[in-house]
């Protein structure tokens, strides 16, 4: 690949090898990474991917939105810059750094040698790497930049999934379990239910549907980590494990309700089982639970999508503020 470059612009007329050709290769990268970027929200974000949406389409909106954000680079730099610059003086220093940009700090302050940071050194140039393995680890990084987006929030939405299981379980319709398309998985009648549920409650949230709050983030993420510098920190990797622990908590909250009221349903039918042994309590057990969890479930819709507009942009929030470092 070296090899490749240097003979192609050395047959080049100087100006050219030196200027345009230079120009239209770091531009050129810059769209391609910015594309990997996008399209690890592509592949696992909630609604983006999920199997409903055709492939094509993800690839044309991942190939439009690298479209849109390649120009504005050097104005998301900026940006940054000056949401970093806290006291204004036109430079960063250590102590205006949060913990998932030190990484990145170490590099420049290696590379040139000062204590504070000018735009122009923050923000530096687009270089083409020399080797495909230099271009493999920059386009990995962006790739799993965009993945840790999506799975943080499709984490918390599956959490109304598990919900629906815990249900269905306690209800005893677990054996009616469906086909979800949406994600590709076999999924029972409540759990469906309230994932669609908050899925159409995070789309629908105020002032922003959440698809767009999640590009917003996504997009970012290139103030503080411009293209070829993408990496996912520890903050970011344990904010997932929290995470993980926050849609558990979510599922057994969703559930609760309904979950309190099968088990009163339970203690009744064993109490009339045994007072009354003539009564087939299998027998009328079954629709005494359909009818409890119909009735609860419904009460409760209401505040499961409370619960997902509250909670998907806090997690959105955090999301962003652990892999962009920004407040």
């Amino acid at each position: 690949m070296d090899a490749f470059l240097d003979r192609f612009l050395s047959g080049l007329p100087l100006d050219a090898g030196g200027g345009v050709v230079q120009q239209a290769l770091a531009s050129f990268y810059a769209f391609t990474l910015v594309l990997v970027r996008m399209s690890g929200l592509m592949l696992i974000g909630p609604l983006f991917g999920q199997p409903v949406i055709p492939p094509r389409a993800r690839v044309l909106l991942a190939v439009l939105l690298a479209l849109l954000v390649t120009p504005t680079l050097p104005r998301q730099a900026e940006r940054g810059f000056e949401r970093l610059d806290t006291n204004a003086d036109g430079f960063i220093t250590r102590n205006e750094i949060p913990p998932p940009l030190e990484e990145r700090w170490g590099r420049l302050i290696e590379r040139t040698g000062r204590e504070a940071l000018s735009l122009e050194e923050w923000a530096g140039s687009v270089s083409v790497p020399r080797t495909p393995i230099a271009y493999a680890a920059a386009a990995a990084g962006e790739l799993a930049l965009g993945l840790v987006l999506g799975l943080g929030v499709f984490t918390v939405l599956s959490g109304f999934q598990l919900a629906g299981e815990l249900i269905d379980q306690q209800t005893g319709i677990a054996l009616g379990e469906i086909v979800n398309p949406a994600l590709d998985t076999s999924a029972s009648l409540s759990g469906q239910l309230l994932y669609l549920l908050a899925v159409v409650a995070f789309l629908t949230m105020r002032p922003l549907g959440g698809h767009l709050v999640l590009v917003s983030a996504l997009v970012e993420t290139f103030q503080t980590l411009p293209v070829g510098e993408a990496w996912v920190s520890l903050p970011a990797i344990e904010l997932l494990r929290d995470l993980v622990h926050q849609s558990l908590v979510l599922a057994v909250q969703v559930a609760a309700p309904v979950l309190a009221a099968m088990s009163l349903v339970a203690l009744t039918m064993g109490f009339l089982g045994h007072t009354v042994p003539q009564i087939n309590v299998l027998v009328i057990g079954f629709p005494v639970r359909a009818m409890v969890n119909l009735l609860v479930l419904g009460l409760t819709l209401s505040g499961a999508a409370r619960t997902a507009v509250d909670l998907v942009p806090l997690a959105i929030d955090r999301l962003r503020s652990a892999l962009s470092g920004l407040p």
